[in-house]
Formats: structure tokens, C-alpha cells, sequence
């Protein structure tokens, strides 16, 4: 039996436009003795908009008609960020080496934000209404262009249908002018060392530091305007913390009309993100035909928005489609971060890597193989928590204003699975063809078939940390090259 109608009344006629994404650089190299510097700065300028268009009449609209004026500026970015680096031969004969750099990047966006703000993406196109088949015709006999109760179909599930629903602002302070554009500063020193002919180790030290970061801010809510409250974790022995209690949530005293304004996190305090890492690695060319390449790569992450959370609870909440990228990893949209969890540092996460070939002396047969080693998933622990359970497992004093709030009890990225460990394997025949050559491969991937665990599941029950996802298993592949 026919339980609903769904009314669709798209618009069309609008566009965004990428107005120009333009890039100006100039740089420079000077050599002194054994030094080289090499200097640069670049201009960035993005500039997008939104074209002008009317939401005509349709058939189950047959009343609208709103003109929609072009909006501009959305973004007009202009930074400039400049970049330099240098090498020192430190004994003047090639084998050692000194390197430093530092750059600035700013974000390179493909129109998102024009889609962001063009009014398009605020009317409501479509709506479903109940529907009695009383005379089983399978057909909705009623008005469908009236939004109220009549006939066989009930009222517009959702009222605003056919108008605009603005729950979501971009302020004009951080679309337009100079420096407001997200960033990174990139920043490098290392050092390349000849061991041996043929036999070179380096070593590289890196730096990221992200800025200008945004946050949402209900207009409608202050901070007086929510209750914090604490959590208890479900009691399971397989959980790390169980039982224990995770504290800092916000929980809003009353249902508002949202007005959320995207503004610069710096309107209310310091956000900070920073990443640091190690590479070493070795490579080998001896006169035997062997190559060998290996080492590693380690890095931690650091976020901090305990400055913003203080004036501003609603941070708390991914919102990825407004544009807030998540401050914690692996985090999902509409998943709540106690204000305890607002300074995370990741350890230490390394990868190995490693590379080896071997030309046998006879046959033209080559075979080489590659090993990686990689961090297993972050372990998270949700549980929703409403008001079914909110006496027992919160101390929220009173039922929830949200329905239910979906929380990792865990603090992220404190704890991973077991690490990804893969063996790739090649043969390889080479055949001389004339002033050419062919290379017959047989690949082995996984050779070892290992099944390490890349995906698992992190709601708490007796289904947690279940496997959802592993390395692809063994397989063999066949190819061919032909240089000539």
C-alpha cells in the first residue's frame, strides 16, 4: 500500500562561477662559494561568484517566482606567500650536503564556497506527504499544489517547501580581502651524506603549521544558553576505559532557529594545528646489479581549540558540510568531542618502507620485491547516549534537548590496531628485441596473504572493533613492457 508521495519542483538557471584563480611568482637563485639560496615570493588571488537566476513556477509550485541577484566576492582572496630554501656543500666535494626550506601554501578550492553561498543551495526543492490510497487506484487523488490536508494526501512534511531555508552564513570577513585565506607554513632541514660510492643516507626533519581556521557560531545560542554534562562509559571489559567517566559536553537549554554564521576561529581565541615528522633513508646502487632502498617516515599531529570551545560550545560538533573540517581524526559529522578532548596529540605514527632489485647473472631475470609497514586504524568507541539511558549513563539533570548525541568515548588517536604489514613480490624476464627490449612481469601482491585489518567497526556492543575492511588478498598479475 502507497504510504507516501514525494513532490519534487527542481530549479534551474543558476550557476557558479570561478572568476579567476590566479597565481604571480617570481624567484631567484644565487650561488656563493659553496651555498646556493634560492628565494621566491608568490601572489594568490581567487575571486568566485554566483550568477543571478529566478526560481520559476512549476507545476506543484505554480506561485513562485523569486529573483535571485548575483552575489559576489564569494571568496576574494589575495595572499602572498613567499617561499625559500638553500643548500650548503659542507667540504666542498659533493657528498655531504645541508638543505633548509620554508614556504607558505594556502588552500586551493575548486568554486566550493561560491556553492556554499549561492542562494540556490538554500530552497527547499522537495517534500513528501502522507498518503492514504483509499481507493487503492494507486493514484494521489488530491491538489497536490496545495501544501494543506486535502483529499487522499496529508499537509507538506516539510512547510517551507518551495521557499528558502537559510540555516548557513559565510561572513564577509573572512571571504574577502588579504591573508584570510586557510594556510600552511611548510618548513624542512635535513642533511644527504655519500657513505660509500654509490651509497647515500638521508635524513630530513619537517614541519606543517596550519591557519586561519573557521568555526560555526549559532547567533541564536551564548554559552549561558547550554548545560555541560558528563558521560559514564558502558561497562565492557573489552573496552579500554570502561566505566570511567568522560566529561566536558554541552547539551543547549532550548530548540532555536538556527542562524549559524561561519566566522575565523581567531573571533574567539588561539586554534593551533601542527604536524612534525622524521624521514631517514638509504639507497644502494652496487656494481652487482643489486639495488637496495629502505628507511622510515614518523610523524605526530597536534590540535588545540580549548580556546575556542571556551566561548563557543557549539564547536564541539563536526560539521564538515558547513565547510569546519573535524579537529579530530577520523571524526564523523554530527559526532560530539567533550571540551576534555580539546588539546589531542597523535605518537609518534611510523611507516616503514623498504625496496630491493637483483639482476641474476643469467637468463636476463630480474626480481625485486617492496615491504611497507603501516600504522593499524584508530580505535574509537561510540555510544549514543539520549534519554532512554540519559539518567543511568549521564549526569544531565534533565532530558536531552537534542534527541541523542553521539559520542567517542575514547580520546583520539590514543590508541590503533594492529599494524599493516605487506610483501609485494616481482619476476621479471627481460628479452633484448632489436635496439629495443621487452619486459615480461609476473606480480605478486601480498604474497604473503596477510590480512590486516584497514576498516573495523567502533560502535560499542558485541560487535565492536568487528573487521569491516582488510587488505586486498594475494593475487598474481601478468604484464608486459616493450621499449623500443
Amino acid at each position: 500500500m502507497p504510504a507516501l508521495v514525494t513532490i519534487q519542483a527542481p530549479i534551474s538557471g543558476w550557476q557558479n562561477n570561478l572568476n579567476h584563480n590566479l597565481g604571480i611568482f617570481v624567484q631567484d637563485r644565487w650561488t656563493i662559494d659553496r651555498l646556493t639560496l634560492t628565494g621566491g615570493v608568490r601572489l594568490d588571488m581567487q575571486n568566485e561568484s554566483t550568477q543571478a537566476f529566478t526560481a520559476a513556477p512549476h507545476r506543484w509550485l505554480p506561485n513562485r517566482n523569486q529573483s535571485y541577484a548575483e552575489v559576489k566576492d564569494v571568496p576574494n582572496w589575495k595572499d602572498i606567500n613567499p617561499r625559500i630554501s638553500t643548500a650548503f656543500d659542507v667540504f666542498g666535494n659533493g657528498k655531504t650536503a645541508l638543505k633548509a626550506s620554508a614556504s607558505r601554501g594556502v588552500e586551493q578550492d575548486s568554486i566550493r564556497y561560491a556553492g556554499a553561498n549561492n542562494p540556490a543551495s538554500t530552497l527547499v526543492t522537495q517534500t513528501n506527504r502522507a498518503w492514504t490510497d483509499s481507493n487503492q487506484n494507486f493514484v494521489p487523488d488530491c491538489d497536490l499544489t496545495v501544501g494543506a490536508l486535502n483529499g487522499e494526501c496529508g499537509p507538506w512534511l516539510t512547510p517551507n517547501f518551495g521557499s528558502a531555508n537559510v540555516a548557513t552564513i559565510y561572513s564577509p570577513s573572512i571571504m574577502t580581502g588579504w591573508g584570510n585565506r586557510p594556510y600552511n607554513w611548510e618548513m624542512s632541514a635535513g642533511i644527504q651524506q655519500e657513505l660509500a660510492p654509490r651509497i647515500s643516507a638521508s635524513f630530513g626533519y619537517f614541519s606543517r603549521v596550519f591557519g586561519n581556521f573557521y568555526v560555526q557560531d549559532n547567533e541564536n545560542l551564548a554559552k549561558t544558553d547550554f548545560t555541560q554534562y558528563n558521560v559514564t562509559v558502558p561497562t565492557d571489559p573489552k573496552l579500554p576505559n570502561s566505566g570511567q567517566t568522560v566529561t566536558g559536553f554541552f547539551d543547549p537549554n532550548m530548540l532555536v532557529a538556527a542562524r549559524n554564521v561561519i566566522k575565523s576561529s581567531s573571533d574567539f581565541g588561539e586554534q593551533q594545528q601542527h604536524w612534525n615528522g622524521v624521514d631517514m633513508s638509504v639507497d644502494a646502487r652496487l656494481r652487482s646489479g643489486l639495488f637496495l632502498q629502505g628507511g622510515f617516515s614518523t610523524g605526530k599531529t597536534m590540535t588545540d581549540n580549548c580556546d575556542i570551545i571556551d566561548d563557543l560550545p557549539e564547536a564541539l560538533t563536526v560539521n564538515a558540510a558547513a565547510g569546519i573540517q573535524p579537529q579530530v581524526t577520523g571524526a564523523a559529522a554530527g559526532q560530539l568531542t567533550p571540551a576534555s578532548f580539546c588539546h589531542q596529540e597523535t605518537p609518534f605514527l611510523t611507516q616503514y618502507k623498504g625496496l630491493v632489485s637483483y639482476n641474476l647473472p643469467w637468463y636476463g631475470i630480474r626480481v625485486s620485491g617492496t615491504l611497507q609497514s603501516l600504522p593499524g586504524p584508530q580505535i574509537v568507541a561510540t555510544n549514543v547516549y539520549n534519554n532512554a539511558n540519559r539518567a543511568a549513563l549521564t549526569t544531565l539533570a534533565r532530558p536531552f534537548t537534542n534527541a541523542q548525541a553521539t559520542i567517542n568515548t575514547i580520546e583520539p588517536a590514543s590508541a590503533f590496531g594492529d599494524r599493516l604489514n605487506q610483501i609485494d613480490l616481482r619476476f621479471t624476464k627481460i628479452v633484448n628485441v632489436g635496439h629495443g627490449r621487452i619486459d615480461f612481469n609476473v606480480d605478486l601482491y601480498n604474497a604473503f596473504n596477510s590480512d590486516a585489518v584497514i576498516g573495523e567497526i567502533g560502535s560499542i556492543g558485541p560487535v565492536w572493533r568487528l573487521p569491516t575492511t582488510i587488505i586486498q588478498p594475494r593475487f598474481v598479475k601478468f604484464a608486459a613492457r616493450w621499449d623500443f
